[in-house]
């Protein structure tokens, strides 16, 4: 047997094992958890090559499912109100108070909990480096705001 089948053969065995992987369980569920081990910044755990999702399964492009990214109760509360914030944002266009903020999370189905619960949204506000809080605009809008208003009230504040 030449080199080159030794080769091919085992790169259809490759191809094959990686097939039989990405339809495996257990094998999504390590690939969710390095995903969620990569989303807090602990990369060098999340990214072992010999678990590495496969790209490609017999020439067809695989999609692997990521369940951290795509399932918002996977996500911590903290994940959840920043996301939610960042949307309602965007969404409106300008600087929202935190009741307002408290509002919108509150409908996404977040409990904020605390016995004063726009308190305890406002600290949780005040730790995300996507937002910032500019009272003489308004409160809480997106860093990429700048100390500005907001895209839909610059007319209003010059």
């Amino acid at each position: 047997m030449s080199d080159s089948e030794i080769v091919k053969i085992a790169k259809a065995e490759v191809e094959r094992l990686k097939a039989k992987l990405a339809s495996n369980p257990d094998y999504q569920k390590l690939l969710a958890a390095q995903q969620i081990i990569g989303l807090y910044g602990w990369d060098d755990l999340a990214a072992a090559p010999a678990v590495q999702a496969p790209q490609h399964i017999g020439g067809a492009p695989v999609q692997v499912k990521s369940m951290a990214l795509r399932d918002p109760s996977i996500q911590t509360k903290t994940a959840q109100i920043e996301r939610v914030s960042v949307s309602f944002l965007k969404e409106i266009g300008r600087r929202a108070t935190s009741g307002e903020l408290l509002t919108a999370v509150k409908r996404a189905g977040v409990d904020i909990g605390g016995k004063e619960p726009n308190k305890a949204l406002s600290a949780y506000l005040s730790g995300f480096k996507t937002l910032n809080n500019v009272r003489e605009h308004g409160g809480y809008g997106l860093l990429e705001w700048g100390d500005g208003p907001g895209p839909n009230q610059k007319e209003i504040f010059g």
